[in-house]
């Protein structure tokens, strides 16, 4: 099985619960926080945006924010990789949740390609044409760098970013000399 295989494997249930909710109601899919005068919201040391999942424009919901969250797991036997001097190690994770480490790398080039990958995923012009399945093929939230006793630790909601947005994350911080990536 390839990466891009167990990745797919990953995301579908989450993609199919998510796209599930976001078509029984009339709602805004994937809006991003914004100010008041139209740009994004932004906060944190990466000055990074955040998407919601679903805000619902009527009935007794209408105006809140809802979160569509995994409903399983795919458990999998840990799988490792290797790509030029780093290697990757995939642990079994939930797509709205993805715990990631990265070794070898400083902050200041851990936080630069953390905070390029999100942006170039994010959408930050909100172009993006719905998917197949009425969502946006974007991020949603990364949280802050935290130092591990190796490295740098984030967590992502993939949203409903497409398995190529993982896979260019991967390699992007790789390409950047970490010794290895640990998701999950």
């Amino acid at each position: 099985m390839t990466i891009s295989e167990f990745l797919t494997d990953v995301r579908t249930p989450y993609i199919d619960t998510f796209a599930r909710v976001a078509t029984q109601l009339v709602s805004h899919v994937e809006p991003a926080y914004r100010q008041s005068d139209g740009s994004l919201a932004v906060e944190g040391s990466l000055g990074l945006p955040c998407r919601v999942d679903v805000i619902p424009m009527e009935g007794n919901t209408a105006g809140q924010t809802i979160q569509v969250d995994s409903e399983t797991q795919l458990e999998f036997d840990v799988v490792t990789f290797a790509s030029g001097a780093g290697t990757v190690v995939l642990s079994p994770f939930v797509w709205d949740w993805m715990p990631l480490e990265v070794l070898g790398l400083s902050q200041e080039a851990a936080s630069n390609v953390f905070k390029s990958w999100f942006l170039k995923w994010f959408d930050t012009d909100d172009e993006n044409a719905p998917t197949e399945e009425g969502l946006f093929g974007v991020v949603h939230f990364m949280s802050e760098l935290e130092p591990t006793e190796a490295g740098w630790r984030v967590t992502v909601d993939l949203g409903s970013s497409p398995v190529s947005a993982v896979e260019d994350l991967l390699f992007q911080i790789l390409d950047a000399g970490a010794s290895q990536v640990r998701v999950g």
